[in-house]
């Protein structure tokens, strides 16, 4: 750093001294073309060390290609390495629909500069005070966890490189005044004037108001904001030293809880339940709810088992599509894979005297006494068979019950039904006694079914 150096550019020395980032190190820097993030460019450019350029190019602006040959030409001046990309179909995404069009920006943003980077890779980007305080009152007025209000971290890996901000501690004011001293340009997006985002409302009305309110309550909210992070680290150390693994919470954990509902917040967030569905894990935890009930999520559920929530991934219906199949008809042998396990059948020709494979994985049986096709699929409500060694029907359900199968486990269970929609097996538990091997199977064919679950 040369002598003489601006805030701007001390700021950023002194955050890649605390950081430990040794020279020579690729750094990549994130800029859009706006003051602050040139402000970080022009910083760069005044020191010795490896830093090259990323540009996103959303898509969703007409003038946005200007933006992109604006870096681009700011890159090449300083000699820095420059990597760009533009999204399509932002606007109109399922990210989009699902998470706002800001969400869905970020996330393909930060996947895209993590990709670039690698994950021993180092990502900067110009955040300052100005952004912190609306992160803050953003948080707020959505209702997230306490510890939200800490605002953003100065490094983070939350999307797979490391992030690090180091102008948190200066506002706009001082990245514009270092660019204007420098003569280097900027451009401005006309969208962050647009009040169609409420981050720009608290920018342009919020802000403002409660300047002229209460001078100085951006001080409150920092020291609530530091409170907050301690309180959240206080919550990751406890969840740590009590052993939660990742997909389970055992409900005696709860009692011992400085905040049962924030204790469930942080965990279901690794699951896509964020602030606003806490409630929704805190009723499936509340004594007396019924073993199998759940509450799903994007991409997951969270099933009540009888001592602990579990988290399960959701399984596509194309994934867990019936399979039917003729055993005998072009092969006597082969395989059927689901997300659950597969199973492998054979034909053979019975013997006398021959017993059963005693194996609860395995199953023989009178091929005879089944009509054709079979069809492999997953148990559905409602589905019978008739146990062998016992009299009448049973429900699968109560089988499941009776042999104590988690309720996070049912989903997983398959069944053979025959041609004429009877069940022959429920996979792994009980054959029908209707498909079953008669007294001397002798000359007959029997059908070898083996059950392997996945894991």
């Amino acid at each position: 750093m040369t002598e003489g150096a601006n805030p701007v550019e001390q700021a950023l020395a002194a955050f890649i001294a605390r950081q430990g980032m040794r020279e020579g190190r690729m750094i990549w820097l994130a800029v859009s073309g706006g003051a602050d993030s040139m402000a970080l460019l022009h910083a760069a450019g005044q020191r010795d060390g490896a830093f090259g350029v990323l540009h996103v190019d959303h898509g969703l602006r007409p003038d946005s290609a200007d933006d992109l040959a604006f870096v681009h030409a700011a890159a090449e001046a300083r000699q820095m390495p420059f990597e760009s990309i533009t999204l399509h179909g932002l606007a109109s995404s399922e990210a989009r629909k699902n998470a706002g069009l800001e969400a869905a920006a970020r996330s393909a943003r930060y996947a895209w500069m993590a990709q670039v980077a690698g994950p021993d890779g180092v990502v900067l980007t110009a955040h300052h005070r100005d952004d912190q305080r609306e992160t803050r009152l953003l948080h707020l007025l959505r209702g997230s966890r306490a510890e939200a209000l800490a605002g953003m971290k100065e490094v983070h890996r939350d999307f797979g490189c490391t992030v690090g901000r180091p102008f948190l501690s200066l506002p706009m004011e001082a990245l514009r005044s270092a660019l204007s001293e420098a003569g280097v340009p900027w451009r401005e997006d006309a969208s962050n004037a647009a009040p169609d985002f409420l981050r720009n409302r608290i920018r342009h009305e919020l802000i403002p108001l409660l300047d002229d309110m209460r001078p100085g309550w951006e001080a409150g909210l920092e020291r609530i904001g530091n409170v907050a992070a301690e309180w959240r680290g206080f919550m990751d150390g406890f969840l740590t030293q009590t052993g939660v693994a990742n997909a389970a919470f055992p409900l005696e954990l709860l009692g011992s809880c400085p905040s049962p509902l924030h204790a469930l917040g942080i965990w279901g967030e690794a699951f896509g339940f964020g602030p606003a569905r806490a409630a929704a894990l805190s009723e499936l935890a509340a004594p007396g709810t019924e073993v199998g009930r759940k509450r799903c999520a994007e991409a997951w559920c969270v099933v009540r088992e009888r001592d602990a929530l579990v988290a399960q991934p959701l399984r596509t219906a194309e994934d867990r599509a019936p399979q039917s199949w003729m055993p005998g008809e072009g092969s006597e042998s082969g395989t059927l894979s689901t997300p659950d396990g597969a199973l492998l059948w054979s034909l053979h020709r019975g013997e006398a005297g021959m017993r059963p494979d005693p194996d609860e994985g395995v199953a023989e049986l009178w091929m005879d006494a089944l009509c054709g096709p079979l069809v492999l699929r997953p148990w559905q409500e409602g589905d019978r068979l008739a146990p062998l060694g016992m009299e009448g029907h049973q429900l699968v359900s109560d089988i499941l019950t009776q042999r104590k199968v988690p309720a996070t486990a049912r989903e997983g269970q398959w069944v053979i039904e025959t041609g004429e929609g009877r069940l022959a097996w429920l996979t792994g538990h009980r054959i029908d006694r209707r498909a079953a091997l008669p007294a001397d199977p002798a000359g007959g064919r029997i059908l070898r079914l083996e059950w392997r679950p996945t894991g």
